[in-house]
């Protein structure tokens, strides 16, 4: 009687089986850490990191997961190269003008008036980007490319009208870029963080300052100025960056679902992220009564002269390190203007 328990428990195991197969073995899942300075209620953190982590959690069918440490809590925007490169994050958002020296022939991308928004450097990088700025990331694996929204001048009471109205004002800078160009343009540089500008502003120790359109929400500047005016100055170069080792040691699924997200069109999706915002904060501060500005033709014009020395010396610097300088420079310039 029990042989015949056992043959009947036997097959009844075997019918089960047969109806709804094996059980399943779960695949392994990765997690990968993404690490940024940003606060999370920074633009790029909503618009990029949150859905990069959601898109690909849905295309490796949660295969692959990612974890976001924002705030700076793996790395500063000096330190995250590097906090890449020993595995410390296996993603992190790299400031390339941060690091002196590191990114060589993207430095270019920091000279002023070349480009006219965010969105149109990162077009103008992906475009040159095997041409001249592969080799710069060689170490790494790059996920997407973007860039900062542009400079503009913000003043307390007198504004920028033209060239000449630079003379004699004290001017906040955020990069020794800035204040060369402040000191061509008549200005005297004043070099601090942008946190202490508007305690700055209000008190006088500033007349005004070189910033992005971010910083009249971000650092309350909005409250301090009086006028704004268009200048288009520079930006800065962005790019997210995976350890080599990490990526090579994935699944080639795993791969590929992270690719299907991160890609040209996500970079620039999250340039444009920047100039929504900035379009955004233009029209808050005209709401609120502040003057905006744009330069003529003619005044631009003296500004870009007035500065087009660091252009000539960016190239001597980098012919002097073996680089073909002038033909980065030259390829850059030639896609900015036909991709604007």
């Amino acid at each position: 009687m029990r042989k015949w328990n056992a043959y009947l428990t036997a097959l009844c195991l075997l019918v089960i089986t047969c109806l709804v197969g094996p059980t399943p073995v779960s695949a392994e899942t990765v997690e990968l850490k993404l690490a940024h300075f940003m606060p999370t209620m920074h633009v790029q953190h909503l618009k990029a990191f949150e859905p990069f982590a959601k898109k690909v959690a849905e295309a490796s069918g949660g295969e692959v997961t990612v974890k976001i440490y924002p705030g700076g809590t793996l790395g500063n925007p000096k330190t995250m190269v590097d906090a890449i490169s020993t595995g410390i994050t296996d993603i992190g958002f790299v400031l390339p003008s941060y690091i002196p020296g590191r990114f060589r022939a993207s430095s270019v991308t920091d000279l002023p008036y070349i480009f006219n928004s965010a969105e149109h450097m990162a077009k103008v990088v992906y475009d040159q980007y095997d041409k001249h700025f592969a080799q710069d990331y060689k170490q790494f694996k790059v996920l997407w490319i973007l860039a900062a929204p542009l400079s503009q001048v913000f003043t307390v009471e007198k504004p920028i009208m033209t060239a000449e109205d630079f003379k004699g004002m004290k001017i906040r800078s955020g990069n020794s870029l800035e204040s060369d160009s402040l000191k061509k343009w008549g200005a005297s540089p004043v070099g601090m963080p942008v946190s202490e500008l508007s305690i700055s502003m209000q008190k006088g120790v500033v007349d005004g300052a070189l910033t992005a359109y971010s910083a009249l929400k971000s650092h309350k500047l909005i409250d301090v100025i009086s006028h704004m005016t268009e200048l288009n100055f520079s930006g800065a170069l962005m790019v997210v960056l995976m350890n080599k080792k990490k990526w090579d040691s994935l699944p080639a699924d795993a791969q590929t679902a992270i690719e299907s997200v991160a890609n040209q069109e996500f970079g620039l999706m999250a340039a444009r992220a920047f100039d929504d915002e900035d379009k955004e904060i233009l029209a808050l501060a005209k709401s609120k009564g502040i003057a905006y500005h744009q330069l003529s033709p003619a005044e631009k014009e003296k500004l870009r002269l007035a500065v087009k020395d660091t252009w000539e010396a960016w190239v001597k610097d980098h012919s002097k390190r073996g680089m073909q300088g002038q033909e980065i420079l030259d390829d850059t310039v030639a896609a900015a203007k036909r991709l604007q």
